[in-house]
């Protein structure tokens, strides 16, 4: 009698799995619109046993020729990727996701790892109880480029979420770089987040200069190959390209753990002519690079221009090690 018992419910469990199967080949396979109808159902979805990536589009990350989201859907980033990371294999393609920062977030869910993307209606808080989004419930925050200005409790949010542990990855771009036409580019919106911030003035001691430069570097930080950004678990750094970038200043007087990582062809490696750089605030990290185009992979949204950086120059390396830095997973 046991025995029959056990037969039926094998049978049973054996159908149901099928059908699961068969049910997310079918979400796999789903079209683009379908896709965002169904986002808001896929939430409880997501599994990970690492931290959690939140990509910011509240700052129109999309906007003019830019395309730095994870995801999008008919050309609206959404807050969950779809088809769904927990789908995603060791063999899966960035182009399973459609964004300029796809290979990026598939990269990080190869490794564990969840991603998600604030939408442009969504909010940036600290230890909101009402915002589902709230930078609390995450590990590391990605800001790519941002082309609107943020709020000072919006900046007081980022610093308090520094502060406390999280992880901040900002991504600059070169000067005169407004793409929304609004007076604001990403120099001049990271330096107002520096220094109006109404808490403290350089937290993280650097500013990005307003400058334009393009060129490949090898002139990478010497004398310490157990630095986990450019000699961590993904690889060793070698270059970093820019295709119109901007370069850093860094004050070690304002925050004494600010690090230069990489510099300008030709310059000594000093406080300037800086391209990525990383500090710590708080028991939280920063890691900054000042172009958007080396973590591009060629694909978003249609007509845009785009310049593939990801998969060159040890790009990969250098974001994925900044990345697993940031979450203090290595």
């Amino acid at each position: 009698m046991k025995l029959s018992v056990i037969v039926v419910f094998v049978f049973a469990f054996s159908i149901f799995t099928a059908c699961s199967k068969n049910e997310l080949q079918k979400n796999t396979n789903t079209n683009s619109s379908a896709k965002v109808a169904s986002s808001s159902l896929l939430t409880t979805s997501i599994t990970s046993t690492g931290k959690k990536f939140l990509f910011d589009n509240t700052k129109a990350e999309t906007a003019g020729n830019a395309d730095w989201v994870i995801d999008e859907d008919n050309s609206t980033p959404q807050r969950i990727p779809t088809p769904l990371q927990s789908t995603v294999t060791s063999t899966t393609a960035e182009n399973f996701w459609t964004g300029a920062l796809s290979s990026w977030g598939i990269a990080l869910v190869k490794n564990g790892n969840t991603v998600e993307t604030l939408p442009s209606n969504g909010s940036i808080t600290y230890g909101s109880t009402t915002n589902a989004q709230d930078l609390k419930n995450y590990t590391v925050f990605v800001v790519d480029e941002p082309n609107i200005r943020f709020t000072t409790a919006e900046k007081q949010a980022i610093l308090n979420f520094v502060k406390n542990g999280g992880g901040l990855f900002m991504i600059s771009d070169h000067t005169v770089s407004d793409r929304n036409n609004d007076g604001w580019d990403s120099p001049a919106i990271w330096n107002d987040f520096m220094t109006n911030n109404g808490l403290i003035s350089n937290p993280f001691g650097f500013s990005v200069d307003l400058t334009n430069i393009s060129q490949t570097s090898t002139n990478v930080l010497t004398g310490n190959l157990t630095n986990p950004i450019l000699h961590g678990t993904q690889g060793n750094v070698t270059k970093l390209a820019f295709n119109n970038g901007a370069s850093l200043t860094l004050s070690p007087t304002a925050n004494a753990t600010v690090q230069g990582l990489i510099w300008q062809s030709g310059y000594t490696q000093s406080r300037s002519k800086v391209m990525c750089a990383s500090s710590t605030y708080g028991t939280g990290r920063i890691y900054i690079v000042t172009d958007s185009s080396p973590m591009d992979d060629g694909t978003g949204a249609p007509n845009n221009t785009l310049y593939v950086g990801w998969p060159t120059n040890s790009h990969t390396a250098l974001f994925m090690n900044a990345s697993l830095w940031l979450a203090k997973l290595q």
